[in-house]
């Protein structure tokens, strides 16, 4: 009978408890306060990888580029962020003339192969075609970079590549300027 009574004087006591608390809501709360600092960091990422884009092909469209090349534009791009490192190793990108039809429909590329594979270090073949005068370029830029809190990879809806890297996909189209 004394065993119970100590037994039950032992569950009932409050010690600790407070500790509990915190051991039970710190890992959320660190969990989600990482996750919202990645997600902002991603976007950040986008931002710049969507303002350089744009900067660059409205050089491009009004003609500020004489005989552009994927190195040219892939370097005026990564000049442009400040953000990011190893940039021009893990742009790629993708110019391509795309015609309406007479609905006015255009038809864009599927976005497969796009990307840049870093496990394998291999590049995709891309088209680059800047076009002549009034042709009609969509211009994609892929991006790969690297989580800055690898726990978190899983926590923020984005694809999980292969471990600790995602993709920036940033599209834009411009009519080429008439000579």
């Amino acid at each position: 009978m004394r065993i119970l009574t100590q037994l039950k004087h032992w569950l009932l006591r409050e010690n600790g408890s407070a500790s509990i608390e915190f051991v039970t809501i710190m890992p959320m709360a660190m969990a989600i306060l990482l996750a919202s600092g990645e997600a902002s960091m991603v976007s950040l990422r986008k931002t710049a990888l969507d303002r350089a884009l744009e900067m660059t092909v409205r050089e491009l469209r009004l003609g500020q580029i004489s005989n552009p090349t994927v190195a040219d534009l892939r370097n005026r791009i990564c000049n442009r962020m400040n953000v990011l490192e190893d940039c021009a190793q893990n742009l790629t990108l993708e110019l391509t003339v795309r015609s309406t039809t007479s609905t006015g429909i255009i038809s864009v590329p599927a976005l497969t192969d796009l990307c840049i594979n870093r496990a394998t270090n291999v590049a995709p073949v891309l088209l680059f075609q800047p076009g002549a005068a009034n042709d009609l370029v969509l211009v994609r830029a892929c991006l790969v970079q690297d989580y800055f809190f690898p726990t978190t990879a899983n926590q923020i809806s984005l694809e999980n590549r292969a471990g600790n890297e995602f993709r920036l996909i940033a599209t834009t189209a411009f009519v080429n300027e008439p000579r």
